[in-house]
């Protein structure tokens, strides 16, 4: 398959080609992604949204950032649909919205802005403003036959 880093594989595809050099990393088979860099919020911030829609199922996961106040949520939330637009233009319609769940979602720290502020005695005061990236993976929802299979036995413990 080839070797995976942070959730992507080196593409066989181009090595097999002779593209050595040119080590493309792509999502693995069944997985779709998106990211949006550079967003001038603070990672912290933003990590308290991408927790509330990780291994959601889409359709839930957008609900989920629709009615959330905060204001990283619109940017989770255009992050994931570019990653289902993404999912339906890779799988060429076979995919829908209803087959994914929120595989991965992660937010890594992007570049800091310096500015400085005056302080007393004529010194200054460094304020850093924080920026970050976002990412979203959409992968197949996992066969649910585990669950039922629980579910059953669950419902048989009840009964006796």
């Amino acid at each position: 398959m080839g070797k995976v880093l942070h959730g992507k594989v080196i593409s066989p595809t181009r090595i097999e080609r002779g593209h050595e050099n040119a080590r493309k990393k792509v999502y693995a088979e069944g997985r779709f992604g998106a990211s949006l860099r550079g967003i001038r919020i603070a990672p912290n911030k933003m990590r308290l949204v991408v927790d509330l829609i990780r291994d959601l199922p889409v359709e839930r996961a957008r609900e989920v950032l629709r009615y959330s106040s905060k204001r990283a949520a619109y940017y989770v939330d255009r992050v994931l649909l570019s990653a289902l637009g993404n999912a339906d233009s890779k799988s060429e319609g076979r995919v829908g919205a209803e087959d994914l769940v929120v595989a991965a979602a992660y937010c890594d720290e992007g570049n800091r802005f310096r500015r400085f502020k005056s302080g007393p005695m004529g010194r200054a005061r460094p304020i850093i403003r924080r920026t970050c990236h976002i990412t979203v993976v959409l992968g197949e929802k996992p066969e649910e036959k585990a669950n039922g299979s629980e579910k059953a036995k669950k419902a048989q413990k009840a009964a006796k």
